[in-house]
């Protein structure tokens, strides 16, 4: 092919929008060979034709398809001779949905952490009990009869956040006091909570699940969980108190050297 009827390099870098390094680089893995590269002087010369090549490559790089995959769209024996757009667009639109599923995932977490700090922060300004609607966790939970921040609870917690990294869990962000009934006996416990997807995945016997309810909250100025029970008698009696949490507060402007407590009390469906 005449050299003159070819685009240099640094025109055909131009007229695609791609770096002269990237193109080199495509060179080299082979999935862009130039159409003619000079004897004497190296230089490389593409044809107009090869941007349709450029551009499924492109589009493999702004998917995250590797690149390294790109030979499985192309003649195999030729490289530059088509292009299997097809499956390009198949795959494309694969990963497409793929990645609208997580978005949408995490904006459904950031209106969720947006509402519970709209929540904390009335709790806070409210200084009083009050009932709100809050959502399911999953915890994993080991006894404890300590409070919060101490040297005890926290070589613990870390034994936790390790336990559940060895069992291939995702960690969750929050922590604290747990009060369960059982057997008529209230147990407290120090848990980590653990991402809903990987609780139900590997079940674990210390993994629980604490539903979705209506919990009788108040932020308190101390930890303690044996507290609960002198500010929540006026509002509701003993026995409708399914269980207790006690969990820092995410306001607005969290301080990670003052968090701010709050215990919440799950109410039965009377």
């Amino acid at each position: 092919m005449e050299k003159k009827a070819l685009l240099s390099i640094g025109d055909f870098s131009k007229i695609t929008g791609v770096g002269i390094k990237a193109l080199r680089y495509y060179d080299e893995a082979g999935i862009l060979t130039p159409a003619f590269v000079d004897p004497d002087s190296g230089y490389r010369y593409y044809s107009f034709h090869q941007k349709a090549l450029v551009d499924a490559i492109q589009f493999c790089v702004e998917l995250g398809i590797p690149l390294k995959q790109f030979p499985d769209y192309t003649n195999a024996d030729e490289p530059a001779s088509w292009i299997s757009y097809a499956d390009l667009v198949g795959k494309g639109e694969e990963i497409v949905r793929e990645k609208m599923k997580t978005l949408q995932e995490r904006l459904d977490l950031l209106k969720e952490m947006r509402k519970e700090i709209h929540r904390a922060e009335e709790s806070c300004q409210r200084n009083r009990p009050e009932k709100y609607s809050l959502p399911a966790r999953d915890c994993w939970i080991v006894p404890y009869e300590g409070r919060q921040f101490s040297r005890e609870s926290g070589q613990l917690t870390n034994k936790i956040i390790l336990e559940i990294h060895r069992n291939n869990m995702r960690l969750g962000n929050t922590g604290g006091l747990l009060l369960l009934r059982q057997q008529g006996v209230w147990k407290q416990f120090l848990f980590v909570d653990v991402h809903k997807d990987s609780a139900r995945e590997k079940k674990t016997p210390q993994v629980i699940h604490i539903p979705r309810g209506v919990y009788l909250c108040k932020k308190v100025e101390r930890s303690g969980i044996e507290q609960v029970w002198d500010w929540s008698r006026p509002h509701v009696k003993p026995e409708r108190i399914q269980l207790v949490i006690e969990t820092e507060l995410f306001v607005g402007n969290y301080r990670f050297s003052q968090p701010v407590l709050e215990q919440r009390c799950l109410l039965d469906s009377q």
